[in-house]
Formats: C-alpha cells, sequence, structure tokens
C-alpha cells in the first residue's frame, strides 16, 4: 500500500455503500416486521424470554417463507450499518489527516469550519427540502415547530428531538458531536498511540454506558442509541486507531485483517455479541462487537472480491459509497412516506418498497446537485452584488414568498374553509359547567368549513330555536328531542333541521292537540349529555313523549368526559380567525393535509385516508373494536336508565332512533371522502351491523323501543348525506321527518 492523499480505498467505499443499503433495509423491514427486540433496550423492555421468542422465524408464507426470514433477520440487525458508518468515519477523517500533516497539532476553528462545510450544507438542504413539501402537502417538517429548527442547527438531544420527523437523523447529532470532541482524540493519538487511545477511551465509554443503561428509564433508548456521544465513542476511535495502524503499518496490518483467523474471531465475536444483545449488561459491548468484527470481515472478503466484480458492479458500489451521506439522509423520509408501520406483507408493500429504493437513488444526488447549485448561485451573486444588495434581493424574494403563502391561506378561508383548532362548530357554541358546552345563546351564527354553509340560531336557553315556554297549555302535545349533530342539525339552516320539519308533520297529520317539539340537540352530544338535558329540562317542559336520538359514535362519547370534549373542540386553542392562525398558515396547511397529502398516502402507503375514515366512522364497524364498544355499552345503558326513570317521574314515553353512518347507507361512489381500500363487505374486519346490534340490546334490556334509520334512509332516491362531510342533507332531514311523523302516528304515540 502507498501512504498517498490520491489513495483511494475501493473497500471502505464498498463498506461505506454496504451500509447505506443495510439501514435501508432495516428501515424497511421495521414497519413490515415490527421493531426488534433484541438490541434495542427501552423503558419497560420485554422479558428476555419475549425477546428471545421474537427471534423465531415466521411460518405460514408456504415457499415465501425463506425469503422472508432473510429479509426480517437482515433488516432487524441492520442498525449496524450505523456502527460501520462510525468506523468508516473516525477512519477516513483520520488517514486524510495522517496523509495532510503526519502527526502535527490540529489547527482546531479551521477543522471546525471544514467539517461544518462538509455535513451541514446538505444537512440544511434536506431540511429545506421537507419544509417545501409541508407547505405543499402539509407531511413535512413544521416551520411553527420549534423541534425543526433545533434539528436545523443539527440538535437531537432530548427523546422527543432525537427521533423528529426522521428518525434515521439521529445520527447527524451524533456525527457533529464526535466532531466536536475529534481534535482532542488526535491529540490522544499522537500522545499515547492507537491502541492505548482506543483501551483508554473504550474503558471509560463502557463505563459511562453501563451506568446510564442501569440508570436511566424514559432516556434508556436515547443513551443506548447515541444521543450522547460517549456511549458510541468506541466503534469511532476503532477508526481512529485503525486508521493509524494501516497508515504506520500498512502491509502487516492488511496481512492481519486479511487473514482466516481474523474472519474466524469475527464470525465469533458477532455470535457473541448477538447473545450479548439481549440483555441490559449485554448491551454495553454489544454494538462495539458487532461494529469492528463485521468491519473487520467485511475488510477481509472485500480486498479479496472487489477486484472480481464485473467493472459496472465496481462503479456502482463506488458510486453508492461516495453519496452514502446524500442518501442516508433522504432514504428514510422516502420510507415513512410510503411505508407505514404495521403495512402489511404483501406485494404491494415491497413494490413500495422498491420504489422507495429507487427515490433514494435518484432524490439523494439530486439533493447533493440542488446544495451544489445553490451555493454556486448564492457565491456568483455575491461576487457580482455584494452583500448588502444580495441581502435585499433574497428578503425581497422572502417577502414576496411569504405574501403568496398568506394569500393562498386567505384564498382557502374564503373559498374552501377549513377546521382548525377545533371543531367548525366552535364559533357558535360556548363552554357550559352543566352540559359541558351549548349554542351561544339567542344568537344565529353563519357557520362555514369543509364543504357547509348554514346558519345555526338558538335560543335563550342554547339550544336550537324556537323556545316555547315552560308551563304547557291543555291542548299542546309535547316532544322533547335530544340527540347530537345529526338534529341540531348540521350542515342545514336551524328552522331546516328535522324536529322542526316533524313539528311541522305532525300539526298538519295530528288531530285536536297541537304539536310542539322542543330540540335540545347539540353538535358532539352523546348519551352523558342526553341524559344531562332530559334530567334538566324534562321536568320542568313536561314532555308527553321524548325522542332520543343516537348514533353509532355513542360508544366512543360516553367514555368521555366533558372536558374531554371542550379540549376537543378547542375552547382553549385561540380564536381560529386570528393573525396567529393566519401567519402559520392552519387552513393552508389543513386543506393540504386533506386533498394532497392524505390522498397521496392512500396511494403511495395503500391505506385509507383518515379523513375519510373518521367521516365514515368505519371504526365503529370494525370487529377490532367490539370489544371496546361492549365496555362503552355498560355506561351507555346506564345513562339511557337514567332518561328512563325521569321520564317514569313525569309520565312521559320514551323511544331510541339510531341515526347510520354515511357508509352504512350510501355507496364509495356518493361519498366523495370515501376512502380507498377498504372494503365493508370484508366479514373478517367488518360487521356493518355492530353498533346497531349492540345498541338494539341495550333498548331490549330497558325495554325501550328504537327504530333504525338505516332502511328509510337507504331508500331515498339520492344518498341523504353530505358527499364531503358526514352530517345529513336538507333531502335527508326531509326523509327522517316524514317517517317519524308517520311512525309516532302509526304507532299511537302521537294522538
Amino acid at each position: 500500500m502507498k501512504n498517498s492523499t490520491a489513495q483511494r480505498f475501493a473497500w471502505l467505499e464498498a463498506i461505506k455503500a454496504i451500509a447505506i443499503l443495510w439501514v435501508f433495509v432495516n428501515h424497511v423491514a421495521e414497519p413490515i416486521f415490527g421493531v426488534p427486540l433484541i438490541g434495542n433496550p427501552l423503558s419497560g423492555w420485554l422479558p428476555l424470554s419475549d425477546r428471545i421468542s421474537q427471534l423465531y422465524p415466521l411460518d405460514g408464507f408456504g415457499a415465501w417463507n425463506i425469503p422472508l426470514n432473510i429479509l426480517r433477520y437482515v433488516g432487524w440487525f441492520g442498525d449496524q450499518g450505523v456502527q460501520l458508518f462510525l468506523i468508516a468515519s473516525g477512519f477516513g477523517l483520520t488517514w486524510g489527516l495522517l496523509n495532510r500533516q503526519a502527526e502535527k497539532p490540529i489547527k482546531i476553528v479551521p477543522f471546525y469550519l471544514n467539517r461544518a462545510r462538509r455535513i451541514y450544507p446538505i444537512w440544511w438542504g434536506v431540511h429545506v427540502l421537507f419544509i417545501g413539501t409541508w407547505f405543499v402537502t402539509g407531511w413535512g417538517l413544521s416551520l411553527f415547530e420549534p423541534a425543526t429548527w433545533l434539528s436545523f442547527l443539527g440538535i437531537r438531544l432530548t427523546p422527543e428531538l432525537l427521533y423528529y420527523f426522521s428518525p434515521a437523523w439521529w445520527y447527524f447529532w451524533l456525527i457533529v458531536q464526535l466532531y466536536l470532541i475529534y481534535p482532542f482524540l488526535w491529540n490522544g493519538l499522537r500522545k499515547w498511540g492507537p491502541l492505548k487511545l482506543l483501551l483508554w477511551s473504550s474503558v471509560i465509554a463502557f463505563a459511562l454506558r453501563g451506568v446510564g443503561l442501569f440508570v436511566f428509564d424514559s432516556y434508556l433508548d436515547a443513551w443506548s442509541r447515541g444521543a450522547i456521544f460517549i456511549t458510541r465513542l468506541p466503534e469511532f476511535v476503532f477508526g481512529i486507531s485503525l486508521a493509524s495502524w494501516m497508515f504506520s503499518h500498512p502491509e502487516e496490518t492488511h496481512k492481519r485483517l486479511s487473514s482466516w483467523r481474523a474472519g474466524i474471531t469475527s464470525i465469533a465475536v458477532y455470535l457473541i455479541g448477538i447473545y450479548l444483545a439481549l440483555t441490559l449488561p449485554g448491551m454495553i459491548f454489544a454494538p462495539f462487537l458487532f461494529g469492528v468484527s463485521i468491519f473487520v470481515l467485511l475488510y477481509a472478503i472485500l480486498n479479496k472480491l472487489l477486484p472480481l466484480f464485473p467493472r459496472w458492479l465496481r462503479a456502482s458500489t463506488e458510486w453508492t459509497g461516495k453519496h452514502s451521506y446524500s442518501l442516508y439522509l433522504i432514504h428514510h423520509p422516502v420510507i415513512l412516506a410510503l411505508i407505514s408501520y404495521g403495512a402489511a406483507i404483501s406485494v404491494g408493500t415491497f413494490g413500495r418498497a422498491a420504489l422507495a429504493f429507487i427515490l433514494m437513488l435518484v432524490l439523494g444526488p439530486a439533493l447533493e446537485w440542488g446544495v451544489d447549485f445553490a451555493q454556486t448561485r448564492v457565491r456568483r451573486l455575491w461576487e457580482k452584488f455584494g452583500t448588502v444588495r444580495l441581502l435585499l434581493a433574497s428578503g425581497l424574494v422572502a417577502v414576496t414568498m411569504i405574501l403568496i403563502l398568506i394569500g393562498a391561506e386567505l384564498a382557502v378561508r374564503r373559498f374552501d374553509p377549513q377546521e382548525v383548532r377545533g371543531w367548525g362548530e366552535r364559533p357558535a357554541l360556548e363552554m357550559d359547567s352543566q352540559f359541558g358546552w351549548k349554542l351561544i345563546p339567542s344568537q344565529t351564527t353563519r357557520l362555514r368549513w369543509l364543504s357547509y354553509d348554514y346558519a345555526v340560531t338558538s335560543n335563550s336557553l342554547g339550544f336550537p330555536a324556537p323556545e316555547y315556554p315552560e308551563q304547557k297549555p291543555d291542548d299542546v302535545y309535547r316532544i322533547l328531542v335530544t340527540g347530537d349533530a345529526f338534529s341540531s342539525a348540521e350542515g342545514v339552516d336551524t328552522d331546516r333541521a328535522w324536529p322542526r320539519l316533524l313539528e311541522s308533520r305532525l300539526n298538519e297529520m295530528a288531530g285536536g292537540k297541537k304539536i310542539q317539539v322542543l330540540n335540545f340537540s347539540m353538535t358532539g352530544y352523546g348519551p352523558n349529555q342526553y341524559a344531562e338535558v332530559v334530567k334538566e329540562f324534562a321536568p320542568l317542559y313536561q314532555p308527553d313523549l321524548i325522542l332520543i336520538e343516537v348514533f353509532v359514535n355513542d360508544f366512543q362519547d360516553a367514555l368521555w368526559t366533558n372536558e374531554d370534549f371542550q379540549y376537543n373542540i378547542g375552547f382553549y386553542n385561540g380564536d381560529a380567525d386570528s393573525l396567529s392562525s393566519i401567519l402559520k398558515l392552519e387552513s393552508l396547511r389543513s386543506w393540504t393535509d386533506l386533498n394532497i397529502k392524505q390522498k397521496l398516502q392512500e396511494i403511495l402507503q395503500g391505506e385509507p385516508n383518515a379523513q375519510g375514515y373518521f367521516l365514515g366512522h368505519f371504526a365503529t364497524l370494525e370487529r377490532s373494536e367490539l370489544e371496546t364498544m361492549n365496555y362503552a355499552s355498560d355506561f351507555v345503558k346506564e345513562e339511557l336508565g337514567q332518561i328512563q326513570t325521569t321520564a317514569e317521574g313525569i309520565g312521559a314515553q320514551v323511544i331510541l332512533v339510531m341515526a347510520p353512518s354515511s357508509v352504512q347507507v350510501c355507496s364509495s361512489d356518493e361519498l366523495d371522502y370515501y376512502p380507498r381500500h377498504i372494503d365493508l363487505a370484508d366479514s373478517t374486519r367488518f360487521n356493518p351491523d355492530q353498533p346497531q346490534r349492540i345498541m338494539s340490546e341495550i333498548a331490549e334490556a330497558l325495554d325501550l323501543p328504537m327504530y333504525d334509520l338505516r332502511n328509510v334512509l337507504s331508500s331515498s332516491e339520492q344518498c341523504p348525506y353530505q358527499p364531503r362531510n358526514m352530517h345529513w342533507t336538507a333531502d335527508g332531514h326531509r326523509v327522517v321527518a316524514d317517517y317519524l311523523a308517520d311512525l309516532l302516528i302509526q304507532n299511537g304515540y302521537v294522538p
């Protein structure tokens, strides 16, 4: 070997190429097969038996068992690619210095500036890239998150910051720390030599690492991973020492590393590392043993095989190693965008993994080119215009971009208002100590959000108008209605809600008595609020009939407190029309999230969009939710029982009317938000009758009549639900009112 600055280590670039590919496979395998317990100590680390049993091979995939298990194991151990990078970084940095200045002291300031120029431009470039995707799609790095700016500086110290946005980026913070202490390591190398430097740094690092592993709880993962440089110092120093040995004794070092004894020893040490990685004490040494054994083994193999590689393969390996830094920064965000955790083992998932690999290979070099182009342009503009004029021009460009974004924000607010800082109904609501919330009394509020444009009119009590006197005339038959947004009613003007239409229809059909329908429904109400409303107002207004409109999500609502709802509504979030909300582009980001990000996720990740899943209330139809719904049914039954008791006290009848979710009535073609990749006919996952069955069992146990609105709503000529939201159209309210009028007359509820 020759000690020359021009010397090129093909094997080193090959190791870096293997490292990035191994890390890539790791970040593909974890979403599909789960995060391995081995080598990943966490707070509440599962028992040793669970860590071992997780390593048992997968079964049940036929001929695919072997390749799937190979992918699983290779991926699970892919964290060791980081060890390879650490050793390669220590080696490359030291080898370069030895060639340039032998053993002279490092000039600290120039060294730090050179290292910063090496790593920070691309680091900033990748941040700018994903800030851009955040502006366009709502996915990426938010400008308004302090974590984004700390990450921009390279600081990823806390557990929250360590894995912020792209978990793989924790490594950058470790490298920054190692570069900061490198001059001291260099002095140690000059003073003590490579062996003593490695021994003393390892002893100190292992001791401190061990203390942290047994002392820390919530910080255990961050400590083990390398949030503080000392825990990963031995790997880095091994690279430094190896470079020194190879520089001073090239032939001897090469011979030792390439010997069959070194190969066998490396394999044995690696197996010992696997054993140690299963326990907390073993994790003191396992990362170092993994890194050193694999690095030495790869050195021996690659030095023998690389000359035999075809020319294109050698070139590809060298190219990958050369661009490994940009590939590392790009790969994990791309994987996360395409493969979500819990992804199915399917052709589609592995197809997305292949797409992620291609995008990594394209976007990594593109990022480098973009950063180089930007640096060149800035330098030329600086040379041409000078500092002051360049800053002024940059400021003008920045102001123009900000004005364009604010204009887009205002356009969304004007033409397609979103729900920001809470519910879209919040401008019409106020907190209430008894019910949790209600309408602002005696006020008409125009609400515009997610395709809705309607007026809510409240009475002096804070419920949908009109308001009747407490004293009931002798010639009046009263119905007290309570329910949620389907009755209050969401998406249509208050006077077009079905309780108002029901009153008109009954007065047309009924005989001697005048019919009054008192509407005490409220958006978001559930069983707890229904019972409180009846308890408060039924004794005052003496209704003859109490009609409770229940919905499929009442089981979830029964588990929420009023305080939970108040926070969810957004009473504590500040004004959605405030200058702060506008400057933060909250409506624009919500719009891009719903219309771009979630739709792209459906296409790229093969998952249903979250908004459509919520609006269709698919969770209530999932068989996996049955246990929770059965648990909640006891609370629903208790609240309905209280209503029944209150009604008996005033001589009123009680009936339940159950509103279905939109997807129980309308087809996917009729609902714009109907998510892809959902098949309600899949009986292994869904039971479309689930909420109605549970509610009917409760009604039967309480001896309460219950009427299911699915059939009548399904008989409508058009879908009675809003195509871009979850509630009934005006026609849907009319259909329900007509049905209930006939029902109440024919069944003798109304004289």
